[in-house]
């Protein structure tokens, strides 16, 4: 017999899926509201946090919120535990299931907390609360340490032009998107770690660290490491393809352009979008001159996958002082994180 602990970690993690992909086949967008109750149990893993938390009349819920990592930099695993009364605004089932996809938390002392700043803005909630309402962007433990340069955590900040992609697929590309069924086909319900580009997309901090020659780029979802080979030597080598491909850096007065082949992994983002063996991509890491602020922008190109060069989008990054790369450890449903 499985235990009912498991059977709510097997469905949240299902849920993940919509969360990071097409929620919207989950989670009806129109149908937007909060649920208060007592908490049952909680589920501090990622790549989502839940709550099993019983209501007023006795029905059971399923919540599923941000990663275990937004939670933590809230302070929210410390705020709340089995027993106490919470509430959770967010997008409910479109399966007619006790489920919500939760964008805002509401504490036991009744302060709320915007915990997923970006499905908030989809669901139009984004304005009830402040982005770190109800706890501490960074831990008050953690040792500052002086930064070298670019070498220190950035933190993801909003920006005028975030992400805006802009790119046409091919025919076939699209037909293969059309194919992806997130349920079935989607890694992430394995906690397999994605790789170049797709681990570029994320909401976490990213770090550089100097290494010989080198540039290590650390991501902290999916406990990413890339490496950014700046010894013109190397751009002769034939090297083999990896999941974060092959990097050479260069840099062109404050901008730290980056050109990365032979990425084996098959997609070029979370929706199922293939790539061959030609996809190639250059980003370029802009720094202020005291570099306190960065700007990251990519273009892609395809032959098999876009119609002419692909502009990725544009995310703008800060240094947090104090910040630092937390272990994401994915979890996979019903193990023991």
């Amino acid at each position: 017999m499985i235990h009912p602990g498991i059977l709510a970690v097997i469905f949240l993690f299902a849920g993940a899926a919509s969360a990071h992909h097409a929620f919207s086949a989950f989670y009806d967008t129109e149908n937007v509201g909060e649920i208060t109750g007592e908490i049952l149990e909680t589920f501090w893993i990622n790549p989502h946090a839940g709550f099993r938390i019983r209501t007023d009349d006795g029905e059971v819920w399923n919540i599923e919120t941000a990663p275990v990592n937004r939670l933590q930099r809230l302070g929210l695993a410390e705020s709340v535990s089995v027993g106490e009364r919470v509430g959770f605004v967010g997008a409910f089932s479109r399966l007619g299931r006790n489920e919500v996809l939760a964008t805002n938390m509401i504490l036991p002392g009744g302060d709320e907390v915007l915990i997923d700043p970006g499905f908030a803005g989809r669901l139009g909630l984004e304005d009830r609360v402040s982005p770190t309402g109800g706890g501490s962007a960074v831990a008050a433990d953690i040792e500052l340490v002086e930064p070298d340069g670019i070498y220190r955590v950035w933190s993801r900040v909003p920006g005028p032009n975030d992400r805006g992609p802009e790119r046409t697929l091919t025919a076939a590309a699209l037909a293969s998107v059309e194919a992806w069924d997130p349920v079935t086909d989607d890694p992430a319900l394995r906690c397999i770690a994605p790789g170049m580009p797709v681990a570029m997309d994320t909401p976490f901090p990213i770090a550089f660290e100097e290494g010989d020659g080198q540039i290590l780029l650390r991501i902290e979802q999916w406990d990413g490491l890339r490496t950014i080979h700046m010894e013109s030597g190397t751009a002769g080598e034939d090297p083999d393809d990896s999941l974060m491909g092959h990097s050479l850096g260069r840099w062109e007065g404050q901008t730290l352009v980056v050109e990365t082949t032979n990425m084996s992994w098959p997609y070029v983002d979370e929706f199922g979008t293939p790539k061959s063996d030609a996809y190639s991509l250059v980003e370029r890491f802009s720094f202020s001159g005291d570099s306190t602020a960065m700007t990251w922008e990519a273009t892609a190109t395809d032959p098999a996958t876009y119609i002419g060069p692909a502009f990725l989008g544009s995310v703008s990054y800060a240094w947090v002082p104090g910040e630092e790369i937390k272990p994401y450890n994915c979890t996979i449903a019903g193990e023991t994180p």
